[in-house]
């Protein structure tokens, strides 16, 4: 059961990435959480990739790419105050995240070390 589900999540994963290049690269735009409920979420030094999504209230599923050199994690942070986080990834790995949100405005971040400080963050409003 645990080897099929590994294989699912994978092959979701992979279809989230050949669906949505564009989420890993630039900023500049707000990335829209579709009916799949999914979003992919690329991380490098100082860098959340998109820095800006928008979703509706309910069940949300990240993928959570290591796009970077240094290890990082994902927190989701309401008020200062945290919600959920990965476990720190390692580079060149990656992590699923999976949320139940309220509307508001959230924090994603990286939280280890001082990457929120030099600017790896980004915003998340649940609508």
């Amino acid at each position: 059961m645990a080897t099929a589900l590994s294989r699912t999540r994978r092959v979701a994963a992979l279809a989230l990435l050949a669906a949505a290049p564009g989420l890993l690269l630039g900023c500049g735009f707000t990335a829209r959480v579709g009916a799949n409920r999914s979003l992919v979420v690329g991380l490098t030094e100082y860098r959340v990739s998109p820095q800006r999504v928008q979703a509706s209230a309910g069940q949300l599923s990240l993928f959570v790419r290591n796009l970077g050199r240094l290890t990082h994690n994902l927190s989701v942070r309401a008020d200062g105050q945290p919600v959920t986080a990965t476990k720190p990834i390692a580079p060149g790995h990656s992590a699923w995240l999976y949320l139940y949100l309220a509307p508001g405005h959230y924090v994603i971040a990286s939280t280890l070390f001082s990457d929120q400080a030099l600017g790896q963050y980004g915003t998340l409003v649940v609508n």
